[in-house]
């Protein structure tokens, strides 16, 4: 079986392609570890972005997320990106810490069909929000996210608006709900992750699962230069499995070193790798997802955005 391809090989097994447009970021959040990768920022050219798109789709992707380790907002051409998959018919997903999304921009991706835009907003007050977002404005940043479900409104545009929370400063889930619930259209609360070894918000358990099933099942996972990376953890491009730009998509799913990286996750021989040490490798009692409008079982071992079954 060509695993993250169907068992002919033709297919995707998940629906999703990754493509990170860039990896640039105007804020300095306590809960991440962007201020430590030592990869190069830049951003993806539309040439690129079409093209891997257009290999994607031969693949059977449906939803095209543009977004990755930065702030899709910092690419001055999203909107044209977004724009080029939506003519192609397909669902395009970004999540944004909303504080570049004033007025002009949500009309831009709203125009260009931008089918559901997730804000990253980690505090339901001042005091605990900038303490997360350090150089972001509570304030400012709000007034984005509610021009923007105003806009969507007024012009009856159809793209989903939705909020992530990780309570960094014991908010219950209660007064998250209240704070968003029947504002934006769909609300999860997450527990802290870690991001490949650099941070350590969850121990390691006991049992481990051998793997977390994304090298198997994706989604596929594609960084601003091209590079593919086995997920969305792997931040400062450790695992590298080809190059989109001399390789085509489907060579490198195929290729020796995704083929040898699956085969150490089946058996569960992933000594030397950022895997080893990975949260997502937790059998836990309660799932990290603490709660959610969309996923009311919280069903563990799904991806947060396409919410597809991984394992």
């Amino acid at each position: 079986m060509l695993s993250t391809l169907n068992n002919i090989g033709t297919q995707l097994i998940n629906p999703e392609v990754r493509i990170e447009t860039t990896n640039l970021c105007n804020a300095q959040c306590t809960i991440c570890n962007h201020n430590c990768i030592k990869r190069r920022k830049g951003v993806m050219t539309d040439g690129a972005f079409k093209k891997l798109v257009k290999q994607s789709i031969e693949l059977g992707a449906k939803l095209i997320s543009p977004f990755g380790f930065g702030e899709p907002l910092l690419d001055k051409t999203i909107d044209k990106k977004i724009e080029f998959c939506t003519k192609l018919g397909r669902e395009t997903f970004i999540t944004s810490n909303g504080s570049l999304c004033h007025s002009g921009w949500s009309q831009k991706l709203f125009d260009a069909g931008l089918t559901h835009i997730r804000f990253s907003v980690h505090g339901i007050n001042k005091v605990d929000y900038e303490n997360v977002h350090k150089s972001l404005t509570w304030m400012h940043t709000l007034m984005n996210i509610f021009t923007a479900i105003n806009i969507r409104e007024v012009w009856k545009y159809n793209t989903k608006i939705s909020v992530s929370v990780i309570p960094m400063h014991g908010e219950s889930v209660e007064d998250v709900r209240k704070f968003w619930e029947g504002v934006c259209d769909e609300l999860e609360i997450w527990k802290p992750h870690n991001w490949s070894i650099a941070k350590d918000y969850r121990n390691r358990t006991v049992k481990r699962k051998k793997t977390c099933g994304r090298p198997e099942r994706g989604p596929v996972q594609i960084q601003w230069d091209g590079k593919i990376i086995p997920c969305c953890f792997i931040t400062d491009a450790e695992i590298v499995l080809g190059d989109t730009t001399t390789t085509k998509l489907r060579d490198i799913l195929e290729g020796d070193a995704y083929q040898e990286l699956r085969r150490k996750h089946r058996e569960g021989d992933l000594k030397g790798l950022p895997c080893e040490h990975c949260d997502q490798l937790n059998i836990e009692d309660e799932s990290p997802l603490l709660y959610s409008t969309i996923d009311k079982k919280r069903t563990i071992n799904c991806t947060s955005s396409a919410k597809y079954k991984i394992l």
